[in-house]
């Protein structure tokens, strides 16, 4: 293990140690500039940026509408859903447990959950790099139909990973890497089995909780609670159309959560400073596999992605690592990128289904390394 804990503190010292360097005032212009702009270019109603470094808050602020039909701008503690950032809470989550004794990262799914398919073909570590070969329950059309449309109705969680019961694994466990719902999905109902606990109580009083995340939420719909929240919009042949409140259980832990950018740089800082999980479990959560890559896709941050790995992507942008991930449904995209050598932290929340966050993160990443505008 020493061999390991020397490497983690080594890949991590330099975010947590560097200090937080104030953005000048024409830093600043620029983001509002980058923002202003995006506004307009990709039709976003409204849009949440927060930069900071080493969870030392540079810049927040918010630009455009949260809701429309109020007139209500969007602030700095704006409640955004954040999709798929959700991944990186849950597979913590089985970290925690991990550490604890109480998962093995090499046992079977079986072991845990009997009745997952196949189960006694998967492992845990397997779910969480989404090299499992699950079909992806979000492939079920009607299920999709109904979700792209706003009108999907209570799901127990079971019943959607049943979706997939009797459909062949796309490929050998291991062997590749494929992008699947499902995986989360199982590591959700992995975390409340083992803890004894439904998932939702357990990120409240595990993560949420203990590390000060007090806006941050798991959502019963679409429509975060709260005084301060977006309202999620497309679209449509040059008009924002209002996504109606339709509930949330399709995403659960793969997708439910909801935050602002404060609280996603608080959990950055706090997560690769190794005060949620210790730096080895951090640098096994956040190291793909060796010999799988990112296949490229159809996604608009295809090529933003070396290596999958707990819900964190390995990447380079701008000449430098950064790991990150980033969220999407109906009504809302967020971005969520980290440069662990200096400590950068940039978090994009909209409330449009065609925004692209991860384009706009990477302008303002620009902007603090005083690199020549694309």
């Amino acid at each position: 293990m020493r061999p390991l804990l020397l490497t983690a503190i080594m890949f991590f010292a330099a975010y947590v140690g560097a200090a937080a360097n104030p953005l000048s005032r024409a830093q600043i212009k620029q983001i509002d500039d980058i923002a202003a702009r995006t506004l307009v270019t990709q039709h976003i109603s409204g849009m949440e940026i927060g930069v900071a470094r080493n969870g030392n808050m540079l810049y927040a602020h918010g630009y455009g509408l949260r809701d429309r039909a109020r007139r209500l701008p969007v602030t700095p503690q704006t409640v955004f859903p954040v999709g798929s950032i959700t991944k990186q809470f849950t597979s913590t989550a089985v970290m925690q447990l991990v550490e604890r004794g109480k998962i093995d990262l090499d046992a079977h799914v079986s072991r845990y959950l009997p009745a997952a398919p196949h189960g006694s073909e998967i492992t845990v570590r397997e779910l969480l790099n989404q090299t499992s070969g699950l079909p992806d329950y979000l492939e079920n059309k009607p299920l999709l139909t109904a979700i792209m449309a706003g009108t999907d109705g209570p799901h127990q969680i079971q019943s959607l990973v049943a979706l997939v019961n009797g459909k062949p694994l796309h490929f050998k466990p291991g062997s590749k890497y494929e992008y699947s719902n499902t995986n989360y999905a199982l590591a959700g109902m992995l975390v409340s089995r083992v803890s004894g606990m439904p998932y939702r109580e357990f990120l409240q009083r595990e993560i949420f909780t203990p590390q000060h995340l007090t806006s941050t939420q798991y959502l019963s719909t679409t429509v975060p609670s709260g005084p301060d929240v977006a309202r999620g919009y497309n679209y449509v042949k040059g008009r924002f159309v209002l996504i109606p409140r339709f509930s949330m259980d399709w995403g659960n832990a793969a997708g439910a959560i909801a935050s602002i950018a404060g609280d996603l740089i608080r959990w950055d800082h706090a997560y690769f400073s190794g005060a949620i999980i210790p730096l080895p479990a951090v640098r096994i959560a956040t190291t793909p596999p060796a010999h799988i890559a990112m296949v490229p896709s159809k996604s608009r941050s295809n090529n933003l992605g070396i290596g999958y790995a707990f819900g964190w992507v390995q990447a380079r942008a701008e000449g430098r690592q950064m790991i990150w991930h980033n969220g999407g449904l109906p009504g809302a995209r967020a971005m969520n990128a980290t440069f662990p050598r200096d400590g950068l932290e940039v978090v994009v929340l909209t409330n449009v289904t065609t925004a692209s966050p991860e384009e706009t993160a990477l302008k303002i990443a620009r902007v603090i390394y005083d690199l020549p505008r694309r």
